[in-house]
């Protein structure tokens, strides 16, 4: 490969004026504070990867709940075990050696005390610190929360984009290649929130056609939260929910296997509140959790709503097991825009209950779980060997049994669960601080063949919490406030058969990652990654083939002056799958982020170079996008690309923030590729009030 047919001269002019509008921003010199990111990059695109059933809506959630803290900062003085886990920045063993240092020595003095908190390391604290603060003065649990409704802060988001060319036929798309999306939220205190969200696909039709009453999609949401004594959590409309570890129902944030290596539990609120664009994972109706005392939690929620789904009737009417109409699969991308996505529209009527009851005691709680699901036609998917175990018919029920249990420097969770069919699934994990700088984590899980489950989203290599048996080893090691290593071994089988492996399989990952922190602005890493799954052989290769993916990753992160600062990054990829010979590829970028401090103007640029043999050694990238949206491409073939982020926050009710991106795929990953430039357009506007 020739790298300068990469920077062609055209591509190098309109590069060039990127960089300089850019860091035009940074010449600029003022004095106010300076706002720092959330460090959540590698975990939001560890989970993407990694996690078959990752939603953008899922890291919404996440980062906009960041955004709330960082405009109303947790009172650490104040804060539950359930807000300190909602972070995701910290892990199980920190969390609890703060409850418990803030028990034995009363409240804090001021941020520099948390040095004192066994396990928190510098880099920790200044990766909370944007979101959390000691006695901030903001007093306002005395006030009730209903006054809320007529106090508090309002939001209004609108957001428009348009991809070009368009990524799908546009011949069979009832609308045009735009994006809408309108959300309102009010919220005070953290503890009451209400609002409405609309959104428009690109190729949906807009006041038109299938959606004559405007958008597409349509949510609206009211949650309120220590409300009261007793009533701890209450949620109207749309909203999302969690039981134990994800074996019967996680329709909220949880990441999967991370450079994180020791976030594996899966904890934080039962019920929170749902405003993300994505269609598929939240629930529809009314939850509410109960304290009965010091002692005693009862959750209980219900939904009904309609889904998408692809209708079909059987060839043999005569059948008597099922009706003549059925449907095969729920359809989860939320797009309406050809006749046939249009016909699955909202075309199953889906019905769930469940209950939560909790005994909770100082070390610890044990929670038992139920949770029913009917839908109005019959599931009936579509016959092959793999699909042997998994749920048919129009009802499902399930129960479990979670516990977590803490004892000085432990931590052990776990939940088991049965489906109504028999089917058994189980998950228990233990954190171990060996030492002040080194937490170890274990996790096994024995996930049956024939446990069912429509929600379930547990710590796991693959989605639907059945048929797999694994083994995962995690350890986050510090070596004083400079080096940070963090690695972990997964290995696991699937005793039956999968899409695409048509025998028992086996597979095993690894991950290692070396941060390294010479000074406060520098930072950099090394992360190698390893992965082994067995799959059907193509071509020759007869029987199960080894599938080996390995990549190898450089980073830094280091601040060349006063809200400026430069990121580079180099990774390598590669494939095997023999008897196939083995594909390479590479990716590099640099990016500069411009913060100019009491600038009103911030942006962020990235120039990619990409290179890989084949789609199978792709590589992802997380891209800090528009607020409330997310994008993480993959790169595949040859090719560069290059963003522009700008935000002008006009004034202190106001702010206008814009995205233009474009790909240059000069080479396709395979034949059937397309060439060529790919781009498009964002343009958002915030109103507070």
């Amino acid at each position: 490969m020739c790298l300068v047919c990469l920077f062609e001269k055209k591509y190098l002019t309109s590069l060039r004026a990127v960089f300089l509008v850019v860091f035009a921003l940074g010449l600029s010199n003022h004095s106010a504070a300076q706002v720092e990111e959330p460090a959540t990059g590698e975990l939001l695109e560890n989970f993407f990867r990694d996690n078959e059933q990752a939603s953008e809506s899922d890291v919404q959630m996440f980062l906009e709940y960041l955004e709330t803290l960082r405009q109303r900062p947790l009172d650490l003085n104040r804060a539950t075990r359930e807000e300190l886990f909602a972070l995701r920045l910290l892990n199980e063993i920190q969390i609890e050696n703060f409850l418990r240092y803030r028990e034995q020595f009363g409240p804090l003095l001021n941020e520099y005390e948390l040095q004192a908190v066994p396990a928190w390391e510098l880099p920790d604290i200044r990766r909370i610190l944007p979101f959390a603060r000691v006695n901030t003065g903001l007093d306002t649990r005395n006030i009730s929360v209903w006054r809320g409704f007529t106090e508090g802060e309002n939001e209004l988001l609108l957001r428009w984009g348009r991809p070009d060319p368009p990524i799908y036929n546009t011949a069979n798309a009832e609308g045009a290649p735009n994006i809408w999306a309108v959300r309102y939220r009010h919220s005070f205190d953290n503890r009451l929130r209400f609002g409405f969200t609309a959104e428009n696909d690109a190729g949906e039709a807009f006041f038109s056609g299938s959606n004559k009453h405007g958008f597409d999609f349509y949510s609206a949401h009211l949650f309120v939260q220590n409300a009261s004594p007793a009533l701890q959590t209450l949620a109207l409309g749309d909203y999302s929910a969690r039981m134990g570890q994800g074996l019967l129902l996680q329709t909220r944030f949880a990441a999967g296997k991370t450079a994180e290596t020791t976030s594996i539990a899966r904890g934080g609120g039962r019920i929170g509140p749902y405003a993300a664009f994505g269609e598929a994972f939240f629930l529809r109706g009314a939850a509410a959790t109960i304290n009965l005392g010091k002692h005693w939690e009862i959750t209980a929620l219900a939904s009904c709503r309609r889904r998408d789904g692809n209708i079909s009737a059987p060839a043999d009417t005569t059948d008597q097991d099922f009706p003549e109409v059925a449907f095969t699969a729920l359809q989860l991308s939320g797009l309406h825009r050809t006749p046939a996505e249009i016909e699955d529209e909202n075309a199953i009527q889906e019905w769930v209950g469940g209950f939560a009851a909790t005994h909770k005691w100082k070390n610890g709680q044990v929670s038992v779980n139920g949770l029913h699901i009917r839908y109005d036609k019959p599931w009936q998917p579509a016959i092959a060997p793999y699909r042997r175990f998994v749920f048919q018919g129009d009802r499902l029920s399930g129960v479990s049994v979670d516990y977590n249990w803490r004892q000085r420097n432990w931590y052990a969770f776990g939940e088991i669960a049965r489906s109504d069919n028999g089917g058994m699934a189980a998950l228990n994990g233990l954190l171990f601080a060996a030492d002040r700088r080194v937490t170890l984590a274990v996790l096994h899980r024995s996930l049956g063949r024939e446990y069912q489950s429509v929600y379930a989203a547990p710590f796991a290599e693959t989605s639907g919490a059945s048929n797999e048996q694994g083994l995962y080893i995690g350890a986050d090691v510090r070596f004083g406030r400079t080096w940070q290593i963090n690695a972990y071994a997964d290995v696991w089988k699937h005793p039956w058969l999968r899409f695409g492996v048509n025998a028992p399989s086996r597979g095993s990952e690894y991950l290692g990652r070396i941060i390294w922190n010479p000074k406060r602005g520098v930072s950099v890493y090394a992360l190698w990654f390893m992965e082994v799954k067995e799959r059907n052989g193509t071509g020759e290769a007869t029987g199960l083939v080894e599938n080996r993916r390995s990549r190898l990753r450089l980073h830094a992160s280091y601040k060349v002056g006063s809200g400026v600062e430069l990121r580079s990054r180099i990774e390598w990829t590669g494939f095997e799958a023999l008897p196939q010979p083995r594909s390479r590829g590479y990716l590099a970028y640099q990016e500069a982020v411009v913060r100019p401090l009491g600038s009103p103007v911030s942006g962020t640029v990235r120039f990619v170079i990409f290179d890989t043999q084949d789609y199978d050694a792709r590589v992802y990238t997380f891209e800090n996008d528009l607020f409330a949206a997310i994008s993480i491409p993959g790169f595949a073939g040859r090719g560069s690309r290059y963003f522009l982020n700008l935000n002008w926050r006009v004034n202190d009710w106001f702010r206008l923030e814009a995205r233009v991106e474009q790909t240059i795929q000069r080479i396709a990953a395979s034949e059937s590729g397309q060439t060529g430039r790919f781009s498009e357009w964002k343009l958002q506007a915030r109103f507070k009030f």
